[in-house]
């Protein structure tokens, strides 16, 4: 497709090279809201957006819209129903967060391990802890069980940071792997009740659907241990927050590494006042190598689809 026009939405970017050798690019202005987007939206055949909400509304203002290309793994903020109902096509960027995600989930599994947030903020008060006391000391993953909720790109990579620490590691899905993949990487299939009564992490990797809302609610987290930790880097709307919170203040779970929430970016402000948790601003993906590569591949989403005729990383 020759000229074609694509919008840049919600991006602290103001270049991307690749895609404007092949099509015309506008980046939306700083601060640009809906009215903004309804009004303008009609003259583009793409969009890319980070995190605009990409509803009905908007979908129907854009008029000439082809595609409509998300910048991470998650899509969520748009309605994708309604987008292959009109014939859009939605696509994501998944082979750029997996790895920094992955990163993101370990990273708040070792820190909770080792009280790194509670040694931190004791230190700033300039309290120096007694580690020799049993309740100032952490515990090593090693040999310990971690639980993944959804193994796709993100859950194997995790699966991998963990098997390099001597984890065991269970796994649910909504598909089981098949056994020489499970053999690769290490990994058992379990129903979800097994994986969250017997996992001392409890890590949450699957995507946001009707299926997956609320699937960490009281009645899960009443199979979890008092002595695991949950970790959240998916989305927000998986975790009953309610109840997280519940069972965090009556340390019927030992913590949680939370890095998305229900509502952001106000999100519940109850959580900062237990310190069996680890709080995060949506960061699994906040690395700059990886900002430059989902850049490049929202750009080759659109590009292959446009020029080259053939849709990639296609949700619908």
């Amino acid at each position: 497709m020759e000229n074609a026009k694509v919008l840049v939405a919600g991006l602290a970017v103001k270049q991307l090279p690749e895609l404007e050798k092949v099509c015309e690019v506008t980046f939306a202005p700083a601060g640009a809201g809906k009215d903004w987007y309804l009004a303008n939206l009609g003259d583009f055949d793409a969009l890319i957006t980070g995190k605009l909400p990409v509803d009905q509304e908007l979908l129907d203002a854009g008029k000439k819209l082809k595609i409509v290309s998300a910048t991470g793994v998650g899509y969520d903020h748009i309605d994708v129903d309604y987008a292959s109902s009109q014939g859009i096509i939605v696509s994501n960027c998944p082979a750029s967060v997996m790895q920094p995600t992955a990163e993101m989930a370990f990273t708040l599994l070792l820190a909770l391990s080792r009280k790194l947030a509670l040694y931190n903020q004791e230190m700033r008060q300039g309290k120096f802890l007694d580690t020799g006391l049993l309740e100032n000391q952490g515990q090593s993953p090693v040999g310990k069980t971690l639980g993944i909720f959804g193994m796709g790109r993100i859950g194997k990579t995790l699966a991998s940071y963990a098997r390099t620490f001597g984890m065991n590691i269970l796994y649910h899905n909504r598909h089981q792997l098949p056994e020489d993949e499970e053999r690769a990487l290490g990994v058992s299939y379990v129903p979800l009740a097994d994986l969250l009564s017997q996992a001392d992490y409890v890590s949450l990797n699957a995507p946001a659907t009707a299926e997956t809302y609320h699937v960490i609610d009281e009645a899960a987290l009443s199979m979890m241990q008092p002595t695991a930790f949950l970790i959240n880097t998916s989305r927000g709307s998986l975790v009953d927050e309610a109840a997280l919170l519940r069972a965090l203040k009556g340390k019927r779970i030992a913590g949680a590494g939370l890095d998305v929430f229900e509502e952001e970016p106000d999100f519940n402000e109850e959580f900062c006042q237990l310190d069996n948790v680890i709080l995060t601003p949506h960061a699994g993906s906040a690395t700059r190598e990886s900002r430059r590569s989902v850049l490049k591949e929202a750009s080759h989403n659109i590009v292959s689809f446009l020029v080259d005729g053939v849709p990639v990383n296609r949700v619908n």
